[in-house]
């Protein structure tokens, strides 16, 4: 028995002098694509469990990805995740969150990092500050929309003060099927 081709997802195999055609290949699942461009080890259902509205149906994609380590050693591996909740909603369809957590610590689970408030006057400005890193769009987020939350989110694509590189990628057809146009933003840009 000998494999003569692939082709137009079959397996084409010859016998003796006849052929034998196999089942279909079929191709990838959706989430096997957009699990590609994933460090190993990463569990995309985990990263969706963990993306805001909690319990809500929907497709993530991962646009972004960075894993820092600092001198404690300090492991943190973050995402930029879009959600795509499939229908409209009262705050959007969309959900853009910044996702983080401590692989090598005991609780490893993704989450959203905690929300930060500015005290309130006198001690604080006299509009508060919220940050919540998750930002809610009625219509298709494009890439000025995603470049303009960043800020919002905290996410920045260059690792913080004080930590060192262990990896990072910008997911370009993650980002592309779900914004829609390819980034124009990656590390080391300045």
């Amino acid at each position: 028995m000998r494999l003569l081709a692939t082709a137009c997802g079959l397996v084409v195999v010859a016998v003796a002098y006849g052929l034998v055609v196999a089942a279909p290949v079929p191709p990838p699942s959706d989430a096997t694509v957009r699990s590609a461009e994933l460090p190993r080890g990463w569990d995309l259902k985990e990263i969706e469990e963990a993306t805001p509205p909690y319990g809500a149906a929907g497709t993530v994609h991962v646009l972004a990805w960075l894993v820092q380590v600092d001198d404690r050693p300090l492991r943190v591996e973050t995402c930029l995740v879009l959600k795509d909740l499939g229908r409209e909603s009262e705050h959007g369809r969309w959900c853009l969150a910044h996702l983080y957590r401590h692989p090598l610590g005991e609780d490893n689970t993704w989450r959203l990092p905690l929300p930060w408030v500015s005290p309130p006057p006198p001690l604080g400005p006299e509009e508060p500050v919220a940050i919540s890193h998750a930002k809610r769009f009625k219509t298709r987020p494009k890439n000025k929309d995603v470049y303009t939350s960043l800020g919002d989110l905290r996410w920045r694509f260059n690792v913080d003060k004080g930590w060192k590189l262990v990896s990072c990628a910008v997911c370009e057809r993650n980002w592309e099927a779900a914004v829609g146009e390819k980034p124009t933003r990656f590390f080391g840009d300045r």
